[in-house]
């Protein structure tokens, strides 16, 4: 009898041949149970033998997929369509997952396999790794989320401001995926703030693993979050963002229960905090012009909308055009980066 697919990773890979092996080697401890995905995305070094070799030594957890370049989004998309498993997460290949973490998850997932049972969303906590030095900055979501049972959104606890979800703690029903015809933007970065934001509606019930599954690599040069990549790309940056902020009109968020509501609101102004600050570091005519047309494209969108990150704390502050302001918010925003040590 064939083993049930609990939970297909989807791993994009583009001239990872440096590292990837360390984080399909931290996806197969979880056994056949495991549906492993490699994503070759038109690399141009060793990554596609490499991945074609751990397929050979795995056959029963690993597939891989060759394609043309179409960045991580394309990655994702091969995911969701070909997804063997009940349930669907993201594995960067410069990332890891916990062994311990990775069991306790799967232990979850083992007892919500039945289609009354399962949740559309697990969340669960990670930990930034700094290579070689021990994590020390983890991000969980005890404050908000019941354990050990299946819940709602209205069932949730106020959510604080560091609550925020990243694409490392989420693992998606690949049925609910599938049923929206969910989709990603292609040949762009930074796609996954729309992977985080976009599907959140749509969830009915959750699950929540108290334990770091997920351990995220801050520490590799050259990453798509270091501040010098974020300036360097910061069209497409600002291109999601926006995208992400005009998804969901406010009126749809007001038919949303209270914590999911108070959560995409604070999700949406702390993914704009973090992009002006941006735009003021980058300080030139094009990231000013992109900063001006980034918020009218949002207040034409839905004024409603508009008005309510206004009246977020941390929306107002990514407003703030003032000397004073621009200072206040680059300073609070390197100082954050200084914390999390990015690479």
């Amino acid at each position: 009898m064939a083993t049930v697919k609990l939970l297909t990773v989807a791993v994009p890979c583009y001239n990872s041949a440096a590292y990837m092996e360390k984080a399909v080697r931290s996806l197969v401890v979880g056994g056949e149970e495991m549906d492993v995905l490699l994503v070759d995305d038109g690399s141009t070094d060793e990554t596609g033998a490499i991945a074609d070799q751990l397929a050979q030594e795995y056959p029963a957890i690993i597939r891989v997929i060759h394609q043309p370049n179409g960045g991580h989004g394309a990655g994702l998309n091969r995911g969701i369509e070909t997804a063997k498993g009940i349930y669907f997460k993201v594995v960067d290949s410069d990332d890891r997952l916990d062994a311990e973490g990775l069991k306790a998850l799967l232990n979850l997932l083992r007892d919500h396999t039945e289609p009354d049972a399962q949740a559309d969303l697990v969340v669960h906590d990670y930990v930034y790794d700094h290579g070689e030095e021990q994590a020390v900055f983890s991000i969980d979501y005890a404050g908000p989320f019941p354990q050990d049972r299946l819940f709602t959104w209205a069932d949730c606890r106020r959510f604080s401001p560091a609550n925020q979800f990243l694409i490392h703690c989420l693992v998606y029903r690949v049925g609910m995926l599938r049923e929206h015809r969910y989709t990603l933007p292609e040949h762009t970065f930074y796609e996954d703030n729309l992977y985080v934001y976009q599907p959140l509606p749509w969830v009915q019930k959750l699950l929540y693993l108290h334990k770091p599954v997920y351990a995220y690599n801050v520490a590799r040069d050259g990453q798509s979050v270091s501040e010098q990549n974020l300036i360097k790309r910061i069209d497409q940056l600002t291109s999601m963002i926006t995208k992400m902020a005009t998804t969901w009109r406010k009126s749809e968020l007001d038919a949303l229960p209270k914590p999911l509501r108070q959560y995409m609101i604070n999700n949406v102004s702390g993914q704009l905090w973090s992009l002006c600050a941006l735009h003021h570091i980058a300080n030139t005519d094009d990231s000013r012009k992109l900063n001006a047309e980034m918020w009218d494209t949002i207040r034409t969108w839905d004024p409603d909308y508009y008005k309510a990150i206004l009246r977020n704390p941390i929306g107002s502050m990514a407003h703030w055009q003032s000397g004073v302001g621009k200072w206040a918010l680059v300073s609070a925003y390197r100082l954050g980066h200084k914390i999390m040590k990015f690479g």
